[in-house]
């Protein structure tokens, strides 16, 4: 059984790719920040692993350039998947030792696991002539309305409110692939700045730990958008903060990991729903 380590400080990016890789029947070690994975990677030498950039303790990019240097681990397959929104981030990559460089911006989890079977079931001299994929240009999602993709309208307008700058963008490109239009949020206060001046046909909104404020807006936005579906999410929540937050207007509280990559179906089975409802009322 092949070992990949994740080093990634987002927990719900963590466990969704450690339960997505396991699932493929790999063995799967997780890292929340750059001392902790490179400590990981020197001890247990694992067969590839998929690196965040933006990491506390020690930057990615310097854990990378660090393994490179250790002989025992210059072969290793390392894909660095990150937000590379600063001019240059990519040929960065390059140059400290990346095998790949994918953006979360522009790269589906489907894509990822692909990359990560590809490369493994490659010869290890040529690991390095993989050629890279989905590297285009970055942007903010935040305040920026994201256009769908593929043929035809919109499936709906979803306002996104996350707070973390990569689950965001990785989440609007799955929404967008499943041919939503998305605008992004940062904050309750940008939410609502965006709530006064358009329109939105679901509302997804990402709860933090011990985080009331989502649930302030969920309650808000319920009161005002009575038909609207509106989806919180958190991996971490409780039973009781599921229940809390359904009781709150929730239409839907995603706690799986595994949802949060299937979101842009579940956004389009709660739309169609709402559309078959409205239609019966008007008859």
């Amino acid at each position: 059984m092949k070992t990949i380590v994740v080093v990634e400080d987002q927990t719900v990016l963590a466990t969704a790719y450690s339960n997505k890789f396991k699932g493929e029947g790999f063995k799967v070690e997780v890292a929340m920040d750059g001392d902790a994975g490179l400590d990981l990677i020197t001890r247990i030498k694992p067969d590839l692993v998929l690196l965040d950039v933006h990491l506390p303790k020690l930057n990615g990019l310097e854990l990378l350039r660090m393994v490179r240097s250790n002989p025992a681990l210059h072969a290793m397959p390392v894909i660095v998947f990150s937000n590379l929104a600063k001019e240059g981030a990519v040929e960065e990559a390059w140059e400290a030792g990346a095998t790949l460089v994918l953006s979360k911006f522009n790269t589906s989890p489907k894509r990822v696991l692909e990359s990560v079977i590809t490369i493994l079931a490659a010869d290890p001299a040529k690991a390095q002539d993989i050629p890279a994929i989905d590297t285009g240009p970055i942007s903010s999602v935040s305040s920026v309305a994201t256009h769908a993709v593929g043929n035809g309208a919109a499936q709906g307008h979803i306002l996104l409110v996350e707070d973390n700058s990569d689950l965001n963008t990785l989440l609007a490109f799955i929404l967008r692939k499943a041919g939503h239009l998305v605008t992004g949020a940062g904050s309750n206060g940008d939410a609502l700045q965006q709530i006064g001046a358009q329109s939105f046909d679901l509302f997804l909104l990402g709860r933090n730990d011990a985080d009331s404020g989502r649930l302030s807006l969920c309650r808000q936005l319920r009161q005002s958008r009575v038909d609207k579906p509106i989806i919180l999410y958190s991996t971490a929540a409780l039973f009781s903060e599921q229940q809390e937050g359904l009781r709150a207007g929730a239409t839907a509280y995603l706690v799986k990991p595994e949802d949060l990559f299937n979101v842009g179906q579940i956004a389009s089975d709660l739309l169609r729903n709402q559309a078959a409802r409205s239609g019966i009322r008007a008859a």
